[in-house]
């Protein structure tokens, strides 16, 4: 499989500091718990993200990062399931993540 091109805002990114993982929301807390073992495991993770206000979306992801955007976000870095490129989430957007025990190949 083809291995996917980084894009230059997660080039910018980096990991996040304690201090900045302490100011997740507790639902942030327990996402980023879920996440880094979806990412450890090569996981499939199942997140019902806030698009807008009032709508959500389930995103079926492979996780690869979780970095500390340019804008100034926890965000994690994926590519959605049948995806071929990375994408990134903000955690504080995440309402409820699970891991769905699935297992992919990572192409980064």
């Amino acid at each position: 499989m083809a291995t996917s091109a980084r894009p230059p805002e997660l080039e910018s990114s980096r990991p996040p500091t304690a201090d900045e993982l302490k100011s997740l929301p507790a639902i942030g807390h327990k996402a980023l718990h879920v996440l880094e073992d979806c990412i450890a495991n090569h996981h499939i993770a199942e997140i019902n993200y806030r698009i807008e206000q009032n709508h959500h979306e389930t995103i079926l992801l492979q996780p690869a990062f979780i970095r500390y955007s340019s804008a100034h976000h926890i965000v994690v870095w994926g590519i959605p399931d049948g995806g071929d490129h990375l994408i990134e989430l903000r955690l504080d957007r995440i309402a409820e993540v699970r891991d769905t025990g699935d297992v992919f190949e990572p192409t980064w």
